[in-house]
C-alpha cells in the first residue's frame, strides 16, 4: 500500500520522486526512453530485468537503463513502512540540463556491446546525496527549476566518480535498451516467484503475444512448461539432497508444499516422500 507519493517535474515529466509504502508491493515498470537511479532508504526488493534478478537492500542504489522491469518489495518482519527515492533521466532532460552541451562521459562510446544495470551498495557519496535530497522533499516550497537541474547534474557527477568501470560503461550506454533473448528470459525465471504476466512484461510482450511466442519456441503452454520444469527440478533434488520437502518446494517455486505434493504425485505417481525413499534418501 502506497502512503505518500511526492514528485518534482521538469519538461512535463517526473524527475525527482519519493514514495513511502507498506510492502509487500509488486510493481511493473516500463522505461522506453528513460534511465533511472532508484535508491532504497528503507526496504529490500528483488528487481527483475531481462536475464537477471538483482537484490536491493536498504541504502543500496540501482542504476537502471531503459527497458522493462519488475520489482517485488518484500514484506518486513515488523510490518513497517518502506521508503524509496528515484531520479529519472531522459534524453531531452539531459540536453536541457546541459544546454545541449552534453559532457563527454555521457557521449563516449562504451567498450561493452550491452551494458548491464548496476547495484551500488552502501556508497557514502550517494547516501549523502540522498540525504540532501530529502531536505527538498520535506520543504517543497523551496524547490524550483534551477534546483532540480542542480540535483540532476550532481547525481550524474557522483555516479561517474564512483570507482566502477561498470557504472561508467552504463552511463555511456544509458539510453540503449538491452538485447532481449526470449529463451534466456524464460530459463532464468522458471524457478522465481514471478507470474507469467510479469515475465511477459519483462519480454515487452502482451500476454497474448507472449503465449503465442512461447508456443512457437517451446511447443507447450507457459503454465504446463513451467510446472513440468519445476517438478523435474524437485525430483532431482529429492534424489541428491537431504533438504526438507518444504524447502525443496520453495526452491522450485511452488506457492505451498500442499500444491507441490499434489502436482508431484500426479506427475510421478508417488508422493515426494515416497519418491525419495525409493531413490535411497530418507
Amino acid at each position: 500500500m502506497i502512503h505518500s507519493h511526492q514528485h518534482y517535474d521538469l519538461l512535463g515529466k517526473i524527475v525527482l520522486e519519493r514514495v513511502v509504502f507498506t510492502p509487500p508491493l509488486r510493481l511493473k515498470e516500463q522505461m522506453e526512453s528513460e534511465a533511472c537511479l532508484l535508491y532504497s532508504i528503507k526496504g529490500n526488493s528483488s528487481l527483475y530485468h531481462v536475464n537477471k534478478k538483482y537484490g536491493i537492500e536498504s541504502h543500496n542504489g540501482v542504476l537502471m537503463k531503459c527497458g522493462n522491469y519488475f520489482n517485488y518489495w518484500q514484506e518486513n518482519a515488523d510490518n513497517s513502512e518502506n521508503e524509496a527515492v528515484a531520479i529519472h533521466l531522459y534524453p531531452e532532460l539531459i540536453k536541457y540540463v546541459y544546454n545541449d552541451k552534453i559532457p563527454d562521459f555521457l557521449t563516449a562510446k562504451s567498450d561493452q556491446k550491452d551494458s548491464k544495470i548496476q547495484v551500488i551498495k552502501s556508497n557514502e557519496l550517494l547516501k549523502l546525496y540522498i540525504e540532501g535530497l530529502m531536505i527538498y522533499f520535506n520543504n517543497p516550497d523551496i524547490v524550483a527549476e534551477d534546483l532540480i537541474i542542480l540535483k540532476v547534474k550532481e547525481l550524474l557527477n557522483i555516479l561517474y566518480k564512483i570507482d566502477s568501470n561498470n557504472i561508467r560503461n552504463l552511463l555511456h550506454d544509458i539510453f540503449n535498451p538491452s538485447n532481449i533473448n526470449f529463451k534466456n528470459i524464460i530459463g532464468n525465471n522458471i524457478f522465481e516467484d514471478i507470474s507469467i504476466e510479469e515475465i511477459a512484461h519483462l519480454c515487452n510482450l502482451s500476454i497474448s503475444s507472449f503465449k503465442r511466442k512461447f508456443k512457437e519456441s517451446f511447443n507447450d503452454t507457459p503454465a504446463s512448461y513451467f510446472k513440468n520444469k519445476k517438478l523435474e527440478k524437485a525430483a532431482q533434488l529429492l534424489t541428491v539432497s537431504s533438504d526438507r520437502i518444504l524447502d525443496i518446494s520453495i526452491d522450485c517455486g511452488f506457492s505451498s508444499v500442499d500444491s507441490f505434493s499434489k502436482s508431484f504425485k500426479r506427475k510421478y505417481g508417488l508422493s515426494p516422500t515416497e519418491f525419495r525413499q525409493n531413490n535411497g534418501l530418507n
